[in-house]
């Protein structure tokens, strides 16, 4: 494994996107995509409201998941089921921490505000959890102390999806699901699963690690999304955050080249750029976004992106993302 030199390693970057016709380039640089992003990515770029539960530490519970990722850079137990205790109820003590983040935000015009289920785990064990922070969140939070309905998105790996699953998930007010098919290998099974998503729920988003093995499966993938009724494909830049990822990535890429980023960050030799130039050529109508270390170094830094929000285009939600749902209960059957 090599480490480039950041300046080597950037300028690599910039090259690249500098051949992707059709890309687009916003938050001073930090937002490189095709087509508008989804209304999930817009907290990455802009200081509004952005909460986030890790089911399932966060939630008194272990980080369970059914699949093994090499590059994943979470430290979770794998096991084929799980199932949340059927005592497990939304603390005293959460519900406080709840009120104490969004009590700033009382009598505060908010153009958006995220709610973000992810895992250091696969979300879907742990439905009981997500459907009481929901429900006090959209009956107490909202009622008491947001101007504007929160937008809701949950990740999965897609192979615990069904339809009575997304039917709760709609009924619970979630509006996005992140759905990941290299976690199954690209299963037809997952690839079902997406399409149902895309008639139950308002936004589908496909997000996929840009591990540099996928390649063939990720073109493979693009013209599946099209027909499927995806809106979005995020790729992320591998992230190595810990000395157990850095030893899994070092014995599966032995020649991989990594930089400096938020983290240290994992080189594809292009590979996103090619996708994004891909689905430019065939005009598919999805959007793509590379989410990548300039992403990265903004999405945790508030500081940041407060800065971008006052001085760049990230202050209105149309410049970036796709609004037609935002504010929207779920559609009908």
């Amino acid at each position: 494994m090599r480490v480039l030199d950041i300046q080597e390693a950037y300028a690599r970057k910039f090259d690249r996107q500098a051949s992707v016709k059709g890309l687009s380039i916003d938050a001073a640089g930090h937002c490189a995509h095709v087509g508008k992003i989804s209304p999930g990515c817009y907290g990455c770029f802009s200081p509004v409201p952005t909460w986030g539960v890790r089911l399932g530490e966060d939630a008194g519970l272990p980080n369970v998941c059914n699949k093994d990722c090499v590059h994943c850079f979470c430290e979770r137990e794998v096991r084929a089921s799980y199932s949340v205790p059927t005592d497990w109820t939304l603390s005293q003590r959460v519900k406080d921490d709840l009120l104490r983040y969004f009590i700033p935000y009382r009598r505060v015009e908010l153009p958006f505000v995220l709610y973000n289920f992810s895992g250091v785990s696969e979300p879907l064990f742990y439905l009981p959890v997500i459907r009481q922070y929901l429900d006090y969140l959209r009956g107490v939070i909202e009622r008491d102390i947001l101007n504007v309905r929160g937008w809701a998105k949950v990740y999965t790996n897609g192979t615990l999806l069904t339809r009575d699953t997304l039917l709760k998930l709609r009924d619970w007010g979630v509006d996005e699901i992140r759905i990941n098919p290299s976690a199954s290998g690209f299963s037809p099974g997952v690839y079902h699963h997406v399409e149902l998503a895309a008639e139950l729920l308002p936004v589908v988003t496909i997000e996929v690690a840009g591990w540099p093995p996928y390649r063939d499966k990720l073109f493979d993938m693009l013209p599946i999304l099209e027909d499927s009724g995806v809106q979005h494909l995020d790729i992320c830049q591998v992230e190595i955050v810990n000395p157990s990822g850095l030893a899994r990535i070092a014995q599966a890429l032995p020649d991989a080249e990594v930089y400096q980023g938020h983290w240290l960050m994992l080189d594809d030799g292009g590979m996103v750029e090619e996708i994004m130039q891909e689905v430019v050529e065939k005009a598919y109508s999805y959007s793509v976004l590379d989410c990548n270390a300039f992403v990265k170094q903004v999405y945790a830094n508030k500081c940041m992106k407060d800065c971008l929000y006052r001085l760049c285009d990230t202050r209105t939600l149309g410049s970036l993302c796709k609004t037609e749902k935002v504010g929207r209960r779920a559609i009908a059957d």
